[in-house]
């Protein structure tokens, strides 16, 4: 068989540059620290090798969720702490303006601390985060949540919760919204809470009810009835801004009278009322801020006479009741807060195992033999130079030579 001059020098020189390619992507190898540079150095490798990392990417990034979620849920489980604090503070003061001997001068003083506690608790409400984000103001957490006005606080924030993916199948929510913690105080199951003063003498009965007609004009507010020292004609006030809004009017049974969007009705049972007796009206379901205005209000109010002494005492018994209850709020949202961030610890642990897992698995699939490749980075290079001598001696064999 006869081999031309132009085959040795192609062969020889494909065979050359096969071995340089070979040689150079050992040492990538080496360098890169892993055996599969392109997915058609092992197609299958690759394939499952891209899956797993798309998966450990995936359980990053609910890491990264869950700690995000965990510092929205520490900082909000630290301003319902402060609540907390701010809310027993409260209740002492309420137990101590019951004493006996105070004066008026001693229980406007309380009231001044009271307020102090009020401004504190909403400045508590509008809490942030970290990021500056309200706490909670719902979906709406750019804007605190919570305004002043005269009867309290009014909430501006919305009703949507905010939840995080933390896991593959789990949603958790990261905070609650405003009126769950610092509303739902039920005073009643009705729409409203409707209490005879204690002082009172007749046997009249009073009820409330929103006014379909103009449910627009609710303002939240707490409202007495008031019957003149007749007792033949009575007056609505508006008790959180002390103004009258019904004029003293003459009483027949029954009688209803609609104010600010809420009817109320008057019935003898079976007698009428007695002199200077009161009704105290109030929603069947408010906020601690309009609580505690209640009470800043009662305490500022002189207590001369035995109806005012009893009217002191009934309203620290509701301010009393409603703070149990609000308290009861907070805990419940502290305890719910507890249990979310528990959670996050035994995904968080869990997450850290099936990351390890991934890694693993990527590392057996993708990983480099150090071993095993310098010694066939070794092989290659003797191959090399032996391919490199043979090819000189090779294309050195022509009738050319014996000529010279």
């Amino acid at each position: 068989m006869r081999i031309s001059t132009s085959t040795i020098y192609e062969t020889g020189g494909a065979r050359i540059s096969d071995l340089h390619s070979s040689l150079n992507k050992t040492q990538q190898q080496i360098a890169a620290g892993t055996r599969i540079l392109a997915p058609s150095d092992d197609p299958v490798g690759s394939a499952r090798a891209l899956v797993l990392t798309q998966s450990n990417a995936i359980n990053d990034q609910y890491a990264i969720n869950r700690q995000n979620a965990k510092n929205s849920l520490s900082s909000a489980e630290t301003a319902l702490q402060s609540v907390t604090t701010t809310l027993q503070n409260v209740k002492t003061l309420i137990v101590n303006a019951g004493n006996g001997a105070l004066s008026d001068l001693d229980r406007g003083y309380i009231a001044t601390e009271l307020q102090g506690n009020l401004d504190q608790l909403l400045s508590q409400a509008n809490a942030t985060d970290g990021t500056g984000n309200y706490l909670f103001a719902g979906f709406s957490n750019t804007s605190a949540p919570y305004v002043k006005t005269a009867g309290g606080a009014t909430y501006t924030g919305d009703q949507g919760q905010r939840f995080l993916q933390v896991n593959t199948s789990r949603q958790l929510a990261v905070s609650d919204i405003g009126p769950a913690i610092f509303g739902n105080i039920r005073t009643s199951n009705g729409q409203f809470n409707v209490v005879a003063n204690p002082s009172n003498t007749g046997k009249l009965v009073a009820t409330a009810a929103i006014n379909p007609a103009t449910a627009g004009a609710l303002t939240g507010n707490n409202y007495d009835v008031v019957f003149d020292a007749t007792g033949a004609n009575f007056s609505v006030i508006n008790r959180t801004t002390n103004t009258t809004v019904v004029p003293s009017t003459a009483y027949t049974s029954p009688q209803s009278v609609t104010f600010d969007g809420i009817t109320t009705t008057l019935t003898n049972t079976p007698t009428g009322p007695g002199a200077g007796d009161k009704f105290s009206i109030q929603p069947g379901n408010q906020d601690i801020f309009e609580t505690l205005t209640d009470l800043i209000n009662i305490l500022k109010v002189p207590t001369s006479t035995p109806n005012a002494k009893l009217d002191l005492t009934a309203g620290l018994t509701q301010a009393n009741n409603n703070l149990d209850k609000s308290l009861s709020n907070v805990l419940s949202s502290r305890a719910n807060l507890g249990t979310s961030l528990k959670e996050i610890d035994e995904l968080s642990s869990a997450g850290d195992s099936i990351g390890v897992a991934y890694k693993q698995a990527i590392s057996e699939i993708t990983d480099l033999d150090y071993a095993k490749a310098i010694t066939e980075l070794n092989q290659q290079q003797v191959t090399l130079q032996a391919a490199q001598q043979s090819f000189v001696k090779t294309s050195a064999l022509s009738l050319f030579s014996y000529i010279n």
